[in-house]
């Protein structure tokens, strides 16, 4: 089959409109004809998910991010950077196609970004209040058992927490990516997101929750990342696509956390 073949059967079960406007889902590299031996899903288009990936014969991947480390993956600004040569050289050379799946995941019911986190972070789903609200209720705890928690679950080495760690907490507001809940909600003793800025006016989640924090108000963020809070999702999208493409194999090939501290 080929790459094309793969994104008519995507759009055929994806259960919304698909919008050909957008600059996102689009080819990033490779072309629709061309013949796909297998399929890796993955967060970012790393050079070594590529190897890996060629790796284990899977020459069509499918991303929820980047390939050319900026968010239209245009080219021209990036052209002269030797990694960049690097990198269209290598999936050159192992016949790599690449096709971006980002805005219609996230329209997708359920968003798989969501299972996917909520999965890889250790919240158990029928704490959630409803379907698809990314709210949990979970027993009493602290923040810092939560991020305890957390951390065990997903196996990060990086995730960054705001509060007192003593603060008792039980409401959960998820979010992924970019995708911040605001921690201000009166319903809402811990955000777990994957970044946001730090200071940008409408958005101090950090000042405002040291600032709770001072009065004996219990909030709490736990900074997951980019990477750790979205990319379960792309094993949720893997054995989905596994569900209506059978004639190759579809497999999920992690970037990996980017972060690391130092010992």
């Amino acid at each position: 089959m080929t790459a094309g073949d793969v994104i008519a059967r995507i759009r055929e079960n994806l259960g919304t409109t698909w919008r050909d406007a957008g600059y996102r889902d689009t080819f990033k590299f490779g072309r629709p004809t061309t013949q796909v031996r297998g399929i890796a899903t993955t967060a970012f288009v790393t050079l070594d998910v590529i190897e890996r990936a060629a790796a284990a014969g899977l020459n069509m991947i499918i991303p929820h991010e980047v390939t050319y480390w900026n968010d239209r993956d245009d080219q021209s600004i990036v052209e002269g950077d030797p990694v960049y040569r690097r990198k269209i050289d290598l999936m050159r050379e192992h016949d790599i196609v690449v096709f971006r799946i980002h805005d219609h995941m996230h329209v997708q019911r359920p968003d798989f970004t969501y299972v996917g986190s909520a999965r890889a972070i250790g919240l158990d789903p029928s704490t959630e209040t409803a379907p698809g609200s990314h709210r949990f209720v979970v027993p009493e705890t602290t923040l810092g058992e939560l991020a305890a928690h957390v951390q065990r679950h997903s196996g990060a080495r990086a995730i960054r927490v705001v509060g007192d760690p003593a603060a008792r907490v039980s409401r959960i507001h998820l979010g992924v990516g970019y995708a911040t809940p605001p921690v201000r909600a009166d319903d809402v003793d811990v955000v777990i997101s994957g970044e946001q800025q730090e200071g940008d006016g409408a958005f101090d989640s950090p000042a405002y929750v040291i600032d709770a924090a001072a009065v004996g108000v219990p909030k709490g963020w736990i900074v997951l990342g980019h990477v750790v809070s979205e990319e379960p999702g792309m094993l949720e999208m893997a054995e989905w696509i596994r569900g209506f493409v059978t004639e190759v194999p579809v497999e999920f090939v992690p970037a990996h956390e980017p972060f690391w501290v130092p010992e």
